[in-house]
């Protein structure tokens, strides 16, 4: 087994596969992310991978204890769940234990790529590996997160300033991460998260994660200054992520490996329209932030993924606990509509959250 390190948050995961290519590329995915896998993290994660025609009634896990059919399609006993198929990414199967009050998952993978050729095989295979990292990496401390701290997932890009954090949030394709690439040259901003973010209702925590900016957006920005694209091996032609060099965190006095969460300073919601700047209210803003997040691919997911654990092992009140950290995230921070008119190009929209700003 290869195996990499991963903290986020003072969340550490072990990452071990039996396909070092996979691990490879999670080095280079996860980048500031990374370190050394030694150690006792608190979440364990294996990916098995194969390849070849797939099974959804195949078990690939072996059970440490006789298991029950909790409902279709899914396995478990009162330590352990196994999940056969998630029917959101053919030839993924999901096993997850509770061992020692420490949390293990394993991740069956059964690639199995349609006939291509030789570079649309590369294509594929390097697309599966970044959206098995929602699944070995992501989602796992996202879980974690939520339970330990009461934070909430949300769909928003996160900016450090030293006024504090400036989140735009948004549904994908109203330009939030243009804009928020836009801000993150302006004197004064760091860029933390482009694509999602954690809160818990005082602090933000930005998750890192490669940024995808497709041509229509690189031509509005004029290029990608200050990004480093993402390493492929040679042959793949799908290279539209870069990495960004995010500030180094504050630490947690009492906890050194822990970043400070950062204080919200405003949130903005971006949806094309003629241009303007409408102050909205808390209430309100939580409940487009709750419904943009319903409404997003990555963060569906993710409720579809953690839903299988929450009814397996229910924490009392978890579920409404997501909901009052949007809700006192926005009571504490100032919230605007933004409207975006396309016409105007990025820099307007980048002089009206100043403006807001000042």
């Amino acid at each position: 087994m290869n195996s990499v390190g991963v903290r986020m948050h003072g969340v550490r995961l072990r990452l071990s596969s039996d396909n070092a290519p996979l691990v490879d590329y999670a080095r280079e995915h996860l980048q500031g992310l990374v370190e050394s896998p030694a150690g006792a993290p608190a979440l364990e994660v294996r990916c098995l991978w194969s390849e070849g025609a797939w099974d959804a009634t195949q078990n690939p896990f072996t059970p440490g204890a006789p298991l029950a059919r909790i409902g279709k399609r899914m396995l478990g006993n009162p330590d352990e769940l196994i999940w056969l198929d998630t029917q959101r990414m053919q030839g993924l199967q999901l096993r997850i234990r509770l061992e020692r009050a420490r949390w293990s998952f394993e991740v069956a993978y059964r690639y199995h790529p349609a006939q291509k050729h030789a570079h649309e095989v590369d294509d594929y295979r390097y697309r599966k590996y970044f959206s098995l990292m929602s699944y070995l990496v992501y989602y796992p401390i996202f879980w974690h997160l939520e339970r330990t701290r009461g934070c909430a997932v949300v769909h928003a890009s996160a900016l450090g300033t030293s006024a504090g954090a400036v989140l735009i949030g948004g549904l994908g394709g109203v330009g939030k991460t243009t804009l928020s690439v836009a801000l993150s040259r302006m004197p004064g901003f760091s860029l933390g998260a482009e694509n999602l973010t954690l809160a818990d209702g005082v602090g933000v925590y930005p998750c890192v994660e490669p940024i995808r900016l497709d041509p229509q957006s690189l031509s509005l920005l004029g290029g990608a200054p200050g990004l480093t694209p993402m390493r492929f091996p040679p042959g793949v032609k799908d290279k539209h992520l870069y990495h960004h060099h995010a500030a180094q965190p504050a630490r947690v006095a009492a906890e050194p490996e822990r970043e400070a969460p950062w204080v919200a300073r405003a949130i903005f919601l971006p949806q094309f329209s003629s241009r303007r700047l409408i102050r909205l209210d808390p209430g309100l803003a939580a409940e487009r932030l709750s419904a943009m997040n319903r409404l997003t691919l990555e963060i569906d997911d993710y409720t579809w993924f953690t839903s299988a654990l929450d009814l397996h092992w229910p924490q009392a009140g978890h579920s409404l606990r997501r909901l009052r950290a949007l809700e006192a995230l926005t009571r504490r921070t100032p919230c605007f509509e933004l409207g975006v008119d396309p016409t105007a190009g990025v820099d307007a929209a980048v002089e009206d959250v100043m403006r807001a700003l000042d």
